[in-house]
């Protein structure tokens, strides 16, 4: 008989957090007030542990893709597990597809704690810590990564959120440049932001499809619902931004605070400038955080135009 997944509950006042620390450390649902915040989960998708259907979870020791699953480190080359079938690249480090342990909690917190010996999905020995705290209408998440090995290791940290994409769903902020992407998925110029992806004012987001790294992210975006407004904002580091909008039926909206840029490893191999990739020392530890904060809305609901 299959063993029930193992989740947290978190709540304090009206917010509501439910983790799965076995699927990733992934959240499964947060709610506010009764709306959701993320995208809702199906009950399938937590029995079933399919972690690409939940509602978040963290990137760590890199975001985004490793092109072809090669690791390139100084003069060193590694290959990887290719884990996001049918591409040919390795995605989002080995977090999201492991089993996290639960170090601490009480009934508004939690940690998460990973502990990684080197294997064919990275070949260093690293751990890995989320904190997820959760106060009266906001969720607060720290992701920290430890280089373990006796080698410098190369790392970038990110947090994956989906948000629910409605008629009505207007989205705020700013960012600097955005990376072309090539028919494999990697990037291939760095560019000005064209016209369809400027939301320096807030405005709809229903038209808009997209799945590209943003540079000089401002580090805030706020989305505008008819129920309520979110505000999410990112720590120091988090520089840069993915944002995937499929607009094919699945109505949501991710934004992904990362540090580091598609392919980063690859790309600063080649002499690109601020890719966001880290060295860590052996026994150094590099962290970064997100907040989400809720609100009731602002101001009248914006014309969809």
């Amino acid at each position: 008989m299959t063993e029930p997944v193992k989740i947290v509950q978190l709540q304090n006042g009206e917010s509501r957090v439910t983790l799965c620390p076995e699927i990733g450390a992934a959240i499964a649902h947060f709610t506010w007030k009764g709306h959701d915040i993320l995208r809702p989960v199906p009950d399938k998708a937590i029995t079933e542990k399919l972690v690409r259907q939940m509602a978040a979870y963290p990137l760590v020791p890199y975001s985004n893709r490793i092109g072809q699953a090669k690791l390139i480190v100084g003069d060193q080359a590694f290959s990887l597990r290719p884990n996001f079938s049918p591409e040919p690249h390795a995605i989002h480090g080995f977090g999201w597809q492991r089993a996290w342990q639960v170090d601490k909690r009480n009934a508004d917190s939690a940690e998460l704690h990973l502990k990684h010996d080197p294997d064919i999905d990275w070949p260093f020995a690293c751990e890995a810590t989320q904190v997820a705290r959760l106060s009266a209408n906001a969720l607060h998440l720290s992701l920290t990564v430890k280089n373990n090995d006796k080698r410098a290791m190369p790392a970038g940290l990110g947090f994956h959120p989906f948000f629910p994409l409605t008629p009505d769903t207007h989205l705020q902020t700013e960012w600097r440049g955005m990376w072309q992407m090539g028919g494999d998925s990697l990037p291939t110029a760095l560019g000005a932001v064209p016209m369809e992806a400027d939301f320096s004012q807030l405005r709809p987001v229903t038209s808009w499809k997209v799945d590209h790294c943003f540079t000089g992210w401002s580090r805030r975006a706020i989305l505008d619902y008819p129920t309520h407004r979110m505000q999410l904002d990112a720590s120091e580091a988090c520089r840069q931004i993915v944002v995937f909008v499929p607009n094919d039926g699945r109505n949501f909206i991710a934004l992904e605070p990362v540090t580091n840029i598609n392919n980063a490893f690859a790309l600063a191999a080649n002499g690109v400038p601020d890719t966001g990739m880290r060295m860590l020392a052996t026994n150094e530890a590099f962290e970064v955080s997100m907040s989400i904060t809720l609100s009731g809305r602002a101001a009248p609901q914006k014309p969809n135009a």
